[in-house]
Formats: C-alpha cells, sequence, structure tokens
C-alpha cells in the first residue's frame, strides 16, 4: 500500500552515480575546472560524467555543470545572489532530499 505520508523508494543508479557522488563530482569540477580530474575524484570516469550528463539534459545537475565550467560569471539578476560552490551544493542537497520525500511531513501536525 502506498500512502501520501509513506516515504518514496529511493531509487539506485546502476550506474553508480549516486546524489552523493554527483554532489561531490560538481564541487570538485567547480574547483578544477576539469571534468577528468573530478570525475577521478569521485572514482568515476570522464566518459561516465559525459555519459551522465547526456542523459540527464535540461536537468539542474547539467544546469550546475554548465555553471560550474562558466569561464566568467554571466549578469547577476537583482533578485538572485550568485551561485557561489557552497550555494551550489546546498541546493543540490536540497533538490536531491526532495526526490527523495524528506519535505512530506513538513507542516503537518505532530500527533501526541
Amino acid at each position: 500500500m502506498n500512502t501520501a505520508n509513506s516515504p518514496r523508494r529511493r531509487r539506485v543508479r546502476r550506474d553508480g552515480w549516486t546524489p552523493e557522488r554527483q554532489l561531490r563530482f560538481l564541487d570538485a569540477l567547480a574547483s578544477t575546472r576539469s571534468v577528468a580530474k573530478a570525475a577521478a575524484t569521485v572514482g568515476m570516469s570522464r566518459e561516465g560524467a559525459y555519459g551522465l550528463r547526456r542523459r540527464s539534459e535540461d536537468s539542474l545537475f547539467t544546469l550546475l555543470w554548465d555553471r560550474a565550467l562558466a569561464a566568467t560569471p554571466g549578469p547577476v539578476e537583482v533578485h538572485s545572489p550568485p551561485l557561489t560552490t557552497g550555494r551550489i551544493m546546498r541546493l543540490l542537497g536540497i533538490h536531491f532530499r526532495r526526490e527523495r520525500g524528506d519535505f512530506l511531513d513538513i507542516g503537518a501536525r505532530k500527533r501526541g
């Protein structure tokens, strides 16, 4: 039985690119600006990283990859602070927690 309050099952990626590994890869990519070095940092191959990018087009992962490698930061919008490495990691962490269902009970009254 699947109810609205039951946690979603976490899907396990067959290619090894777990959400945590993706976070670490993007962090390394932002600091090294090298796909090969960032992939090696997380124990994956450069080809695997590009494969994940191709498979997840139009995703937050692809957007953050592009931002990490941008030669110069684009114009900063008035309502949006610049995406620093720490802010990228926080946004991606929130994204993965939402997909995992961690926020389903927010606002629910506690029974006691």
